[in-house]
């Protein structure tokens, strides 16, 4: 917060969009210029590390809002234009956390008071709230580490000048990535930190480069490989009822609702206008929550729903023969356009895979999945051509579901995430879509297939590395099942076969499997016909894909 900051220049000025702009643009050429570093970490060495491009082009998107805005803004606009713009434009879970750091930080520096140490401290503190409040089970050896490691040094300098304060906390943070790998088994497992926390300090640091043109003090991090110890995967929600209401009244702040209802569930979201409040959880306690909700202001559109005994119903309808023997595309083409009450909205990548969506009914498609995340403002304006009552956002990527949260909370109509983490899970799960039911019904029955389906994908090793005890060479295939390594060779053959078989069980009847775009498409096609072969009576189904990066993507239904 030195010189490409503004802040130490006048410990008496407030925030205004000049110095904004300064502080802004450091941290985007910082980020930039370490892009494909950061990308580099991510824990499996597939060719979709991105984390260094989300973070990039979530800053790039305040970069060009300060761009735009008039340069007489007070701090509050300002304020509120940054938090907006972060959340608009992030993209992929590390771009939706930071944009929660960036919104915990103006909450600070709306106020308008001198941009000083203490401010500075402050606003780490709320950075550090906002982000945890952010995430539903927030795990220790990650960005939100870091973020608290820094606040916790910054608490300790505030006799300190701001620019020395801020070194002492970047330095901080710094220490925090180093140790990233000692608190998540993952990254012990792959050799390397934390790419999220390794690209908020680089955020951090390139701020004290500044505008006087030099190049940001880059911290050296230790990337050595560490003893592995098991993955232990999240665990699904526990709780029963999904709990939603309108709340209406004056100068509407969630901040107090979403601490007050983060102990009673998960899935838990809270936004607000200032006028009206939306919140969503699920919860034991949906009368409790209701309560807190009646102390805020006035309530409307209360649902309150059982969502074990949703799925039952649904999951008992489809063992009743909707779903038998389905195929993940061969679906009957519809007579005519009946009304559609529910629309869904998909995240597809490669020519093939859009045409089998669309073959599905899916009429909205935003480009994007490995390596291209779209933001929550691609996501909205998609959404804004839809006249349906409700939409089902497929994300089909993990990276993207916290994106596509976070556009659903700001949609103008109900928008329901179904957390697809691939392509071919999001097909599956089209299975069971029905244009004229609702969207709570639409969402229970894609849940209940998603549930069944397991997906695999096979790609190429961009990185040497050590991977759920495997060693893996560059330039070697590596077969993944439901995100984790399974397989790796030098035969394409033999790690499709072992993705192939490591997705089976013995309720599986139908393999998809969908064929990338690459040159080497004479090499995928002898690994198939291996795979009919190995697995003799198993119905396959093989349609071209057309997805960069990976060969071949597969699902077991």
């Amino acid at each position: 917060m030195c010189k490409g900051y503004g802040l130490a220049r006048k410990n008496d000025a407030s925030l205004t969009v000049v110095v904004a702009r300064e502080a802004v643009r450091a941290a985007y050429r910082a980020l930039e210029a370490r892009r494909q570093e950061i990308n580099d970490l991510n824990v499996y060495p597939v060719p979709d590390g991105d984390t260094g491009t989300n973070l990039s082009l979530t800053v790039k998107s305040i970069v060009e809002m300060l761009d735009r805005l008039d340069e007489e803004s007070s701090p509050a606009e300002i304020a509120q234009k940054v938090a907006e713009s972060a959340l608009m434009g992030a993209r992929g879970n590390s771009g939706v956390i930071l944009s929660q750091i960036v919104r915990g930080g103006m909450e600070v520096l709306k106020n308008g008071g001198p941009l000083d140490t203490q401010s500075a401290v402050e606003a780490l503190e709320e950075a550090r709230d906002a982000a945890y409040r952010a995430v539903r089970k927030p795990v220790e050896g990650t960005m939100l580490t870091v973020i608290k490691d820094m606040a916790a040094s910054a608490e300790k300098e505030t006799e300190r000048q701001l620019v020395d304060m801020w070194r002492v906390t970047v330095a901080a943070g710094w220490e925090s990535v180093r140790n990233t790998p000692s608190l998540l088994a993952v990254l012990r497992d792959a050799g390397v930190v934390d790419a999220g926390g390794h690209g908020l300090v680089t955020m951090f640091e390139g701020m004290l480069g500044g505008d006087a043109g030099e190049e940001p003090v880059i911290g050296h991090v230790d990337h050595g490989v560490v003893s592995p110890r098991p993955h232990v995967d999240e665990e699904t929600s526990r709780f029963t009822y999904c709990t939603s209401a309108l709340i209406s009244g004056d100068d509407m702040d969630p901040s107090g609702l979403e601490i007050r209802l983060a102990g009673m569930g998960d899935s838990l979201l809270v936004v607000s206008d200032g006028h009206q409040m939306k919140f969503h959880i699920h919860t034991d306690e949906p009368g409790d929550v209701l309560n807190l909700a009646l102390a805020e202001g006035v309530v409307s559109s209360i649902e309150v729903d059982n969502m074990r005994e949703q799925t039952a119903e649904r999951d008992e309808r489809l063992r009743a023969g909707e779903s038998k023997g389905r195929s993940t595309v061969n679906r009957p083409q519809r007579e005519s356009a009946p009304l559609r009450t529910t629309d869904i909205l998909a995240v597809v990548t490669g020519e093939g895979n859009t045409e089998l969506y669309r073959s599905m009914g899916v009429d909205f498609i935003v480009e994007g999945g490995q390596s291209m995340n779209p933001s929550a403002e691609e996501l909205l304006q998609v959404m804004e051509d839809s006249d349906a009552d409700a939409i089902i956002l497929l994300p089909n990527n993990s990276n993207i579901v916290m994106t596509a949260e976070h556009a659903a909370a700001h949609a103008k109509r109900p928008v329901f995430v179904l957390p697809s983490h691939s392509i071919q899970a999001g097909l599956s799960a089209l299975v069971a879509y029905e244009p004229s039911a609702s969207g709570e019904d639409n969402l229970a029955g894609m849940q209940g297939i998603l549930d069944e389906v397991r997906a695999g994908e096979v790609t190429r090793a961009v990185r040497d590395s050590k991977v759920d005890d495997m060693n893996i060479k560059s330039g070697a295939f590596i077969g993944l099942v439901e995100g984790h390594v399974v397989v790796t060779s030098a035969d394409l053959a033999e790690v499709v076969v072992g993705v192939a078989s490591r997705l089976l069980t013995e309720d599986t009847e139908v393999l998809t499997v969908l064929l990338g775009d690459g040159d080497i498409a004479s090499d995928v096609e002898r690994a198939v016909v291996r795979m009919k072969e190995e697995l003799e009576g198993l119905d396959v189904e093989v349609y071209e894909g057309g997805q960069a990066l990976y060969p071949i993507l597969m699902a077991a239904e």
